[in-house]
């Protein structure tokens, strides 16, 4: 025959409250002492009431407190964890944001240069209907391409160069009769 479990209930009388706090907790300690034999551990509890003075310790309350003392020690001297309060979260996370934000307002920024540079180009904008701002920036996206044409025209003539040279060394060679 199975044997029914008990579902658990609150209890309102404190007499039986407190044999079955005893009980249990006698459990508890004894359960908590095989394991400290076993597994060479450690082992230090405490219990209290919500609204009560009284708080229960175990092995007893020197004990539990020094484990509970080597515990947090252990922290700081063998295994330093990086500790990040959630204040520094948040900031580190915001100013992620914010360096993504800046990069997208500078290629926003570039296109609409660009959208306006092409505008004047084309006759669609006229230059008085530009804006202080926008002005300043089609200055510096001018000075942009034009060390990007500088920059290009280097490259050609580099490139012209070795093909002049190229010319040169095969004019020494004989002609073996083909034009």
């Amino acid at each position: 025959m199975t044997k029914m479990g008990v579902r658990p209930s609150r209890i309102v009388d404190l007499r039986k409250k407190k044999v079955l706090l005893d009980k249990r907790l006698e459990s508890l300690y004894k359960k908590a002492k095989h394991l400290e034999i076993l597994c060479d551990i450690e082992i230090g509890m405490f219990f209290f009431t919500p609204g009560d003075q009284n708080i229960f310790a175990w092995p007893s309350l020197t004990q539990a407190t020094d484990r509970v003392k080597n515990y947090l020690g252990f922290f700081d001297k063998k295994c330093p964890i990086k500790m990040v309060k959630h204040e520094d979260l948040l900031q580190s996370v915001l100013n992620a944001k914010e360096g993504k934000i800046n990069q997208l307002e500078k290629i926003v920024e570039k296109k609409e240069m660009e959208y306006n540079f092409n505008q004047l180009v084309e006759a669609g904008k006229k230059f008085d209907e530009l804006e202080v701002r926008e002005i300043r920036a089609l200055i510096n996206l001018f000075t942009v391409k034009r060390a990007q044409l500088d920059e290009r025209a280097k490259q050609l003539d580099e490139n012209v160069e070795t093909e002049i040279d190229s010319n040169d060394y095969n004019d020494g060679e004989e002609n073996d009769g083909h034009l």
